[in-house]
């Protein structure tokens, strides 16, 4: 059973009860597979703050789970969403970086998926040596915190690389 032309398929069947026009195409890279949707209707497809995308994602990752009882990783795209959405979450870090170097006090942002925190993460790690940023809270109360490497708890350096 060749893993690609299933993955298409189940992804086709879904975009056809969503949306009428759309290209489709599909990037295979070490058993992950980047799904790139280019339609009319993207908010269709994107929803809420990503929301639809988020859950279209995680509907296919199981429908595949069942095809070849093990996880497939996806990632899907419509009309570039991810990527304007990291230059969103970067610009939304570098100004909770600027306020906490400033005021010196900690920036909280809520209503993160953990993909979203992962980006935060990375930025604040790679651009700011006297900032960490590490996740505090459970479930949808979780939140990403921005603060000086002094004051963060001792297990920062772990939390800003995974999530």
């Amino acid at each position: 059973m060749d893993k690609k032309l299933t993955v298409q398929t189940e992804i086709e069947a879904l975009l056809h009860k969503l949306v009428s026009q759309y290209t489709l195409e599909i990037i295979e890279d070490e058993g992950a597979f980047q799904v790139i949707i280019k339609t009319e209707e993207a908010p269709t497809l994107i929803g809420r703050h990503g929301d639809t995308v988020r859950a279209f994602q995680k509907v296919l990752e199981v429908i595949l789970f069942q095809q070849f009882k093990e996880p497939v990783r996806l990632l899907i795209n419509v009309n570039d969403y991810r990527e304007k959405q990291e230059e969103r979450l970067n610009e939304m870090a570098r100004e909770y970086a600027q306020k906490t170097l400033d005021s010196r006090t900690p920036g909280y942002i809520s209503h993160l998926s953990s993909y979203e925190r992962r980006i935060i993460h990375q930025l604040i790690t790679s651009e700011y040596p006297d900032l960490a940023s590490y996740s505090v809270g459970e479930g949808r109360d979780r939140q990403l915190v921005v603060d000086l490497k002094e004051n963060a708890p001792q297990q920062t350096t772990e939390s800003t690389t995974t999530e």
